[in-house]
Order: C-alpha cells, then structure tokens, then sequence
C-alpha cells in the first residue's frame, strides 16, 4: 500500500514563487529603481554643475589674472586684418578670447605653439570642402581639446566636416549689443553706436568691410579695469553655449541659431522690448549659421559664436541677427543668449571671478543690467 505523506507533498509544491508573487518581487523593484534613479540622476547633475562652476570660476580668475599683467580684459580677434583693406593692415586675427588667456589656465605650451601673427582664415587650418583633415600651421593646438573649456553636462560633438574639432561651451559677455536701447529711452538720432557695453575686449582687425563707416566705428575696444564702474561683482563675464552637432538642424532648438524676421534688431536704435518679443514670436531657424556653433575654441572668424548678449533671456532658443553681415562681421552685435542643459537655468561668471547660477525667469531688465559694465543700473541681489 503506498503511503500518502501531506507534509511532503506540501513542501514540493512551496518550492517556488507563485506567478503572483513574481510580479508582486517586480512591481517593488520596479517602484524602487524610480525612487531612486531621480536621485541618483540628481546626483549626477549636481556633480557636472559643481564642476562647470569650477570651469567657470578658473575662467573668471584667468580673465582677472590676464587683466592685471596686460591692462585691458582678454582680447577677443573675431575677424582678421587682410580681409578687407589689404595686406598693409597684416594678418593677424581669427584669435577667439581663449588664446590669450591660455598662460593663466596651465596651458602654457599650447600659447607658445600658437602663431599669433599669421592668419589666413579658414586655409590657416587646412580645412577644404571635402578634405577630412585639419592640417594648416595652427591646426595642432586648434585640435587640441582642453577639458575645462567643456561643461560635463552637455555632451554634444560638433564634428563639422567630419573633423574631430576642439569644441568649447563657455562664451565670453559683449553686454547689451551697443545699437539697442532701453525701453523709453530716447532715440540716437542715427548716431554712431557705443563702443561694446560687456567685458570682453574685441577687436575686427580692420576699418573696411561691411555696414557704414559710422557704424564701424567704436567695434575695436579694450577694456581696463577703470571702466567697470558698475562693479565687476555686477557685471557678467563669462556664461555657457550649447554645442551645436555641426549641421545646420538640431533636435534641441536651443543648439540651432535663428534670424530675425526683418531687420529692426540690427539698425539703429531698436529697443530692448521690441527685440525681445518679435524674435521670440517670428524668428526662424538659419541652417548656415548653426553648422559651426562652438566648433573650435581657438579658431574664430564669428561664425563659431564665442560671445553672448544680455538681451534673450537665458535658454530661450537664441535669435542673433537679421544679416549675415551683423553674424560674421560684428560679433559684439548679435544678440545670442546663454544656454545650457543644467535644468533651470545657466551658470556665470561674474567680472570678480566668482560664478552664480541665474535662472531662466529672471526678469528682463536686470539680465540687460548685469550684461553692461557701466550703464548706472541697480540690481538688486534677490533679482536672479
């Protein structure tokens, strides 16, 4: 007779989980990994934005430091002498502001490895159509990348012509472009625009070229000390740029450059106000002006946009200009806003070395206020 134990019976069958239970093991992990991958996400972006405010910062005290050995804020050589007015003004130029502070960050070598006197735009890198090489004489330190001139929290690759450029996400402050007024502030009458009103020092290299000669006077300043009258603690020096992926459509529109659907913003006197609501309303997208944003730190003819204005608010998607002569040709007046992937809003440098985090809705007139270094604004701390 075979006898018929419960007990054992019963402990086969609770051998292993039920198909309830499975899911039930599941749906607790499952709320976990959410719980904590927020967490841990956060994390990780307070890590990056730790270290793009010590980015920040070095670049703060390198523009201080290279202030007080030369006299005047980094200089900023957009464009070079030849181009227009012949071989008597030479050729130096196509220098973004990075190169001359090179010394300052511990890159001693790659300052003495670049040639400061020559320029030949974009055949000074080698760079032909097609020709997947960069190989001119300042090719090795334009290819060359330096960490710190990257935020963590970007990410993107701008391999423009299927080079593996040196990109940079960090901008330099022009101010409010110096054609643009305040709201009620009366008209100019025409005038020759101020010089730049931010904290880069800049420079075409030339008089000749586009626009009027009424125009082009006051685009080739440097800036010591003495006029920050607004106080370098109040003045932006430096902020953040998205990268574009080195053709003229990004998924982010933040990363694509936009035109202005007429040409107020780059005529004389158009108010701040005015600027600001056409172009968030009607700008478009400009492919041509996209391809090389934040393409080479050291090289620069403008179209890679090493600067920023005080004129969109931070990480609206940015509207330069209405010409492509204003792009490339006066870089001080385009009006490209800072933006970033750190949610929020962007990080800065302030003309003191320090950096601050200002957000997205700031209002208006104290973003305009703290791009010029001495238009008498008071602005008030709890402001940003």
């Amino acid at each position: 007779m075979t006898i018929w134990n419960r007990s054992s019976a019963k402990g086969q069958n609770r051998l292993g989980f039920t198909l309830i239970e499975l899911l039930v093991v599941i749906a607790i992990i499952a709320v976990l990994i959410a719980l904590l991958l927020p967490a841990v996400q956060a994390a990780r972006e307070a890590a990056r934005r730790a270290q793009c405010t010590n980015n920040l910062k070095q670049l703060g005290l390198a523009a201080a430091n290279y202030t007080d050995v030369n006299g005047t804020t980094p200089l900023h050589m957009f464009r070079r002498a030849g181009e227009w007015d012949g071989a008597a003004a030479g050729s130096s130029g196509n220098r973004s502001w990075y190169c001359v502070i090179l010394p300052f960050v511990e890159q001693t070598g790659m300052y003495d490895a670049l040639n400061f006197s020559y320029s030949a735009g974009w055949s000074e890198i080698g760079y032909a159509g097609s020709d997947p090489h960069a190989t001119g004489p300042n090719a090795t330190v334009i290819l060359a990348g330096v960490s710190s001139f990257l935020c963590p929290s970007d990410g993107e690759r701008n391999t423009y012509g299927g080079i593996n450029w040196a990109n940079f996400n960090y901008v330099a402050s022009c101010g409010v472009p110096r054609n643009m007024l305040w709201p009620g502030a009366p008209s100019t009458n025409a005038a020759s625009p101020p010089p730049p009103t931010g904290f880069i020092s800049t420079s075409r290299m030339n008089v000749g070229g586009p626009w009027s000669t009424k125009w082009r006077q006051n685009t080739a300043k440097s800036f010591s000390m003495g006029a920050f009258t607004d106080g370098l603690s109040n003045t932006l020096a430096f902020s953040e740029s998205l990268i574009s992926n080195g053709t003229g459509e990004n998924r982010d529109p933040r990363r694509n450059l936009r035109t202005a659907v007429d040409g107020y913003m780059d005529n004389y006197d158009p108010y701040l106000d005015i600027v600001v609501r056409s172009g968030l309303a009607t700008a478009y997208n400009w492919p041509a002006w996209t391809e090389e944003r934040g393409m080479t730190w050291a090289f620069s003819d403008a179209w890679q946009k090493h600067t920023f204005a005080s004129v969109f608010p931070p990480n609206a998607v940015p509207v330069v200009c209405y010409s492509s002569d204003t792009f490339r040709c006066e870089e001080c007046d385009g009006a490209m806003n800072p933006t970033s992937n750190h949610p929020g809003g962007v990080m800065v440098a302030m003309g003191d070395g320090s950096a601050r985090f200002i957000k997205n809705s700031i209002s208006l007139p104290a973003w305009w206020a703290l791009g010029t270094r001495a238009g008498g604004e008071v602005v008030s701390a709890d402001s940003y």
